[in-house]
């Protein structure tokens, strides 16, 4: 299983162990650092087995990531250690590579508080989160068959130059050709899931909004993603 990013979701792993049957090998790739997306970690003595974990620590910001993370698990502020709750810390290449049976892309976004990466698996799945729109991930996810990419805004456009508008990520799914797009990392105080899929809509007409425990199939595979 490849896990992308380690929020406070990873208790689903926990609540629901069905989630990890048959599972020997848990991978988890994280994009930057944020707490919203490494605070999950803390819940890994729960499960079943120890994961990998693979971080952008080095080209993102020029420190290790296990140096990063040795910061947040570990006493006073967690009372395991790293290394009792991961069988591995690896820093993410700049080239392709594999993790099992998936080949992983990754690309720099600087257009965020801090350095974030994109990813893609395949042709199946670009993933691209804590950015403003960029215009090196619609090259990034050329021809995928499914794009994750934020929407912090329920409008065509925002001057924000750190976090997306819906409108936005349609028009990068169109440019990109991607078969599919699913709005992620969304402000919780939005009124409607509607505002926010309609604005997508109108630039990408296959746009909805993530819903916890989706399962999306695509074409490429026979394995199931999960928002």
């Amino acid at each position: 299983m490849l896990l992308i990013d380690a929020g406070t979701g990873v208790q689903r792993l926990v609540e629901d162990p069905q989630l990890l049957a048959g599972v020997e090998r848990l991978d988890i790739v994280l994009t930057h650092f944020h707490l919203d997306h490494v605070a999950g970690l803390t819940y890994l003595p729960a499960l079943p087995l120890l994961p990998a974990i693979w971080g952008p620590g080095e080209r993102a910001t020029g420190t290790a990531t296990k140096a990063i993370l040795d910061r947040l698990i570990g006493p006073p502020l967690f009372a395991a250690s790293l290394g009792e709750i991961a069988a591995s810390v690896r820093e993410t290449p700049s080239e392709p590579f594999e993790i099992g049976p998936f080949a992983i892309s990754t690309r720099v976004q600087r257009l965020h508080t801090d350095p974030t990466l994109a990813l893609r698996v395949g042709a199946e799945l670009t993933y691209c989160t804590d950015t403003a729109v960029d215009p090196g991930n619609g090259e990034f996810a050329q021809g995928s068959e499914l794009l994750l990419h934020e929407a912090w805004y329920a409008e065509d456009a925002t001057n924000d130059q750190t976090h997306t508008a819906a409108g936005e990520a349609g028009r990068l799914a169109r440019e990109a050709g991607v078969s599919r797009l699913v709005l992620i990392h969304v402000n919780p105080l939005l009124r409607s899931d509607d505002e926010l899929a309609g604005a997508a809509r109108a630039e990408f007409p296959a746009a909805s909004v993530g819903v916890d425990l989706e399962p999306i199939g695509t074409r490429e595979s026979e394995n199931d993603c999960f928002t």
